[in-house]
């Protein structure tokens, strides 16, 4: 049918169906509408009024940097982009996203919900720059760019570094983030640099190994102090005083066989252990020296004070053995070398030998079920030398 564009009737006809058609192409790209909106349909599907975010506290406003909007709720808020879609955020982590500046900072608009489960009872939210992280014992700081690769190279939250404990600090044209175990440090000409605790010998956190001796192998730890005969550092002794105490109350006594062990004595042990068992066995159950937990003043061997199982794989079974076990990681002591665990530890079962790694630690591995400090700090198995 032919349109007479002459006339006026048809001149409005032609009008009329290139408005509709230039209405459509424009309605995905206007800001979503109030009440039918993506932030409406997110709200509903996190429970509406009676769910994770409650009531809406006004109406959508939209406007933000890159055609965004947003909604205010009781318990948090749902920001909508084009690019994103709509996302929620609530609690400790939006208050991390805040402070880097809303969807206007570094990380942007999120691009996922918060997801909870990780190391240590963690949860984390994406953002478009960036991750932030949540933990009970770090708060939540988010981590982006270089600093956030090294990061994850190194095992993330799962790793050596464990959790941020700060937002990234920048000055001068270096920046700098501080992790549970360590920093991560960034310049324009040399990249990323890592400090990690698990590598200094004055850390409660240092793992040595047999493939990790001390640095330097003849370490001194400052401050030891006598538990009974033997000495540990000042933080594990006051640790152990409480245990033997608690212990003791509950009718329980244990007592401190050996703690700090110098590299010279160390020496003088496994040289004796070699001559009675051979290498092989001696590597088994001892430690060559600059390899030694003892030497960080951090470890102790703990037994009964009548000598039942004294230094024995049935000191387990012993009321000694079995209260530590239980126990232990309360007052920031593991059982270093587990049963069944010589293929990444290296040594053989030693339930009588703790390792002082702090409160957060020692709950985490045995709350999660974290058999050996390798697997915590995500290191690989050190059966040999």
């Amino acid at each position: 049918m032919r349109v007479n564009i002459d006339s006026g009737t048809g001149m409005r006809r032609v009008l009329l169906i290139l408005l509709c058609c230039l209405g459509l192409l424009l309605a995905p790209l206007a800001p979503p509408a109030s009440g039918a909106t993506a932030i409406g349909a997110e709200h509903q599907r996190l429970g509406g009024a009676d769910g994770r975010l409650g009531r809406a506290l006004g109406s959508e406003r939209c406007g933000l940097v890159r055609g965004g909007c947003y909604r205010s709720f009781e318990r948090g808020s749902i920001h909508w982009s084009p690019r994103t879609g709509a996302r929620p955020t609530w609690g400790a982590i939006r208050g991390a996203w805040a402070a880097q500046g809303w969807e206007r900072g570094k990380l942007g608009y999120p691009v996922g919900r918060e997801v909870c489960g990780l190391r240590d009872a963690g949860c984390y939210q994406a953002f478009e720059g960036g991750v932030v992280l949540w933990s009970r014992a770090s708060g939540a700081h988010p981590t982006l760019g270089g600093i956030r690769a090294a990061w994850l190279r190194h095992g993330a939250e799962r790793g050596a570094l464990g959790y941020p404990t700060s937002a990234e600090a920048c000055a001068g044209g270096a920046c700098r983030q501080t992790f549970q175990r360590g920093s991560v440090s960034w310049t324009p000409g040399a990249g990323t640099r890592v400090a990690r605790e698990i590598d200094r010998a004055a850390s409660v956190y240092v793992v040595v190994n047999k493939r990790r001796p001390l640095t330097p192998v003849d370490h001194v730890p400052r401050g030891l102090e006598a538990v009974g005969g033997p000495r540990l550092r000042a933080d594990a002794a006051a640790a152990f005083r409480r245990m033997q105490a608690d212990a003791a109350a509950a009718g329980v006594p244990i007592t401190a066989v050996s703690g700090y062990r110098s590299y010279t004595t160390q020496a003088e042990l496994y040289r004796d252990y070699v001559a009675r068992y051979g290498r092989e066995q001696a590597d088994l159950i001892s430690a060559r020296p600059g390899h030694s937990e003892h030497q960080t003043g951090l470890a102790l061997d703990i037994g009964n004070p009548d000598g039942a199982c004294g230094l024995q794989s049935c000191f387990a079974g012993t009321p000694a053995g079995a209260w530590a076990r239980a126990h232990a990681h309360e007052y920031g002591f593991v059982v270093r070398y587990p049963a069944g665990r010589t293929g990444t530890t290296g040594y053989a079962y030693e339930p009588w030998h703790l390792r002082y790694v702090g409160g957060h630690v020692a709950t985490g591995m045995v709350s999660q079920r974290i058999p050996t400090l390798e697997h915590y700090m995500g290191l690989p198995p050190a059966p040999s030398y």
